[in-house]
């Protein structure tokens, strides 16, 4: 098999997952209709991304076949379809007429244990294993993985303005779960035992395991250096980015209250 043929074949929708972009897409486009703007692009493309994670040739290599295509899939609906979605909710009218919920600090720390456990928990070598080798185990990850992911973005990008975290606790909260995936993405990649060992040996049913090993050169150890290495660089770009982005909206805000408070001129 070559690398077009692969681009080309090696897609499986299935039947659940196209279902679920449409269902998905039409409630949007009820829930919010007459109030369609900008945001719902945001809202298009993370549905486009779920389809692309694990409908395209990425979820079919995350089953058992590359890790760091199952790595890829794992940011993908960990960091990219739940703040892509949420940033697609209009914000809601009126919403700073109306005084925010005091969770405390502590009442953000079950959201953020469950975005970053839900990366450690799932490269135990058991659960990654079972995930890489049985569709019933790989549905239930991925729906973890989604409903964690949710769970963390919302504190930073709930439409309710106001519920949302101070800047400053976002930005520790954001730099926190930087730090964490870091380290779990220092550790898979210099980890000398397989994380996940189903990726060492596996059943090519598709024929495409020499193309990655010869074609691409994808050794298992390669592999996994690569699958490391995402977690470490392009999910902390991910944090960082909404850092900056939390940074900015601050100094928007900052910008707004004096006209908020005396009116504008």
């Amino acid at each position: 098999m070559t690398t077009r043929a692969l681009l080309l074949s090696a897609w499986d929708p299935g039947t659940v997952v196209p279902v679920a972009c449409i269902l998905a897409l039409g409630a949007y486009g009820f829930c919010y209709r007459g109030r369609l703007e900008s945001r719902a692009a945001f809202f298009g493309l993370g549905v486009a991304i779920f389809f692309a994670a694990l409908a395209s040739p990425i979820g079919v290599l995350a089953r058992g076949y590359s890790f760091s295509a199952h790595m890829l899939q794992h940011l993908l609906l960990m960091l990219a379809v739940p703040p892509l979605t949420l940033l697609g909710l209009p914000r809601e009218r009126g919403a700073r007429a109306s005084p925010p919920r005091d969770r405390g600090a502590f009442g953000y720390l079950g959201p953020w244990a469950a975005g970053v456990g839900a990366m450690w928990l799932w490269h135990a070598p058991l659960l990654c294993n079972a995930a890489a080798t049985s569709p019933t185990v790989q549905a239930l990850q991925t729906a973890s993985l989604l409903v964690m992911g949710y769970a963390f973005w919302r504190p930073i990008l709930v439409p309710r303005v106001v519920d949302r975290l101070p800047a400053f606790a976002a930005i520790l909260y954001l730099f926190a779960a930087c730090v964490a995936c870091t380290i779990l993405g220092i550790v898979v990649t210099f980890s000398p035992v397989e994380v996940c060992s189903a990726y060492v040996h596996p059943v090519d049913s598709l024929g495409v395991l020499a193309l990655l090993r010869d074609g691409w050169g994808l050794s298992c150890r390669a592999d996994q250096e690569i699958g490391g290495l995402m977690m470490w660089v392009p999910a902390c770009l991910v944090y960082g980015a909404a850092i900056l982005a939390t940074i900015g909206r601050y100094y928007g805000e900052e910008e707004t209250l004096p006209h908020a408070a005396g009116g504008a001129p």
